[in-house]
């Protein structure tokens, strides 16, 4: 008989066999997954919405949360979001006043709990979290572009653009590492042949305001009459805009640059030293889930000798095809006011332009 009402009038007799047990979680405002509380192999995270994910807490930058899924991948969650985490493992918290504390902590209802000191801190207060790692690869965030292009025939051409990047975070620093190359060989000669390596430290002081403690770049382009350019300096930095979906950085200082070129007119030396002024800027903007623009500026004032003013911007349109591998389409410009002499007497050109398409990975 129980089987016959089962079958013939579920939609009726399951919210009554339900409803007891519906109605007891409902009234439980501390309900949580068994297990969530002292769980050493996942993170657990409750939204605002009720809902539970169970998976890895990467950190929270930028009042976002970057949380990794066996199911869903990786997700980004507003901080604003999120009701309640349970951490597996001890966790570096930064807060507004610039201090850092580190151990077990726990936040339930959008406040941070130390549980070491037994200290509170809202949600508003904090500007980072990141796990105490025990494995230094966990610190890194890799990325890579390449793009390739062949043809043969009446016309033999080799050109690939390859872009790389590899980011270190903490809750108060970032060490920001990367390299752009791009070369093109037609029909047995070079038309395109330049690399750029930089290398940069940032400490932030809160949310927003950083120091950029150093930052070295090397630049080598043989059809700009460069063999060699070296600048270092430092700066300060400003988050203008600090979001989920757009971020906005400026940055400016003092520097030195140091030009060795390929070429020169007699009686001139090939090197050129000056002091410089650095300016530049960072954009980056999830216009979807999927899709994302970056932008990248960098100015150098210079003396004559050295170019003047040099700028360099690098543009890009990312689409994510899966948590790896995404497609892009890059633009990039180079230009020199104050090119220098070739020993024949003409002069390169102020600006090269490179557009490129190819597949990129995110590590």
């Amino acid at each position: 008989m129980i089987q016959n009402i089962l079958r013939g009038g579920a939609v009726l007799v399951a919210p009554v066999l339900l409803a007891p047990f519906v109605l007891a979680e409902d009234k439980s405002e501390n309900w949580m997954p068994p297990g969530a509380k002292d769980d050493t192999k996942f993170d657990w995270i409750e939204l605002t919405s009720g809902e539970w994910l169970k998976g890895e807490f990467s950190h929270m930058y930028d009042d976002s949360v970057e949380f990794d899924s066996d199911i869903l991948g990786d997700l980004d969650i507003d901080w604003s979001d999120i009701k309640q985490i349970r951490f597996r493992q001890p966790m570096g918290v930064r807060l507004d006043n610039r201090t850092v504390h580190r151990g077990k902590v726990v936040m339930v209802d959008g406040v941070i709990t130390f549980e070491d000191t037994g200290e509170t801190a809202p949600r508003k207060e904090v500007v980072s979290i990141t796990p105490v790692y025990k494995n230094e690869w966990d610190r890194w965030e890799l990325e890579g572009k390449l793009g390739l292009d062949f043809q043969t025939g009446n016309t033999d051409e080799t050109r690939y653009t390859a872009n790389f990047e590899a980011v270190r975070r903490t809750v108060s620093t970032r060490w920001k590492s990367d390299y752009l190359g791009n070369y093109t060989k037609t029909d047995g000669s070079e038309s395109a042949n330049n690399h750029r390596a930089s290398t940069e430290f940032d400490y932030f002081f809160d949310e927003r305001l950083f120091i950029r403690v150093i930052n070295v770049e090397f630049y080598r382009d043989k059809f700009q009459n460069l063999d060699v350019q070296l600048t270092a300096g430092a700066g300060i930095g400003y988050k203008v805009i600090d979001s989920k979906d757009f971020d906005w950085e400026v940055q400016a200082g003092p520097a030195y640059q140091y030009n060795q070129y390929s070429q020169v007119q007699p009686g001139e030396s090939r090197t050129a030293q000056s002091p410089a002024a650095i300016f530049s800027t960072t954009l980056d903007w999830d216009i979807t889930d999927d899709l994302e623009y970056k932008l990248s500026y960098q100015g150098i004032l210079t003396n004559a000798e050295s170019g003047l003013f040099t700028q360099h911007v690098v543009t890009s349109l990312e689409y994510e095809l899966t948590s790896i591998f995404d497609v892009f389409v890059m633009l990039q410009m180079d230009r020199v006011q104050n090119p220098k002499q070739l020993s024949d007497g003409s002069t390169p050109e102020k600006s090269d332009v490179t557009l490129s398409f190819g597949l990129g990975v995110d590590i």
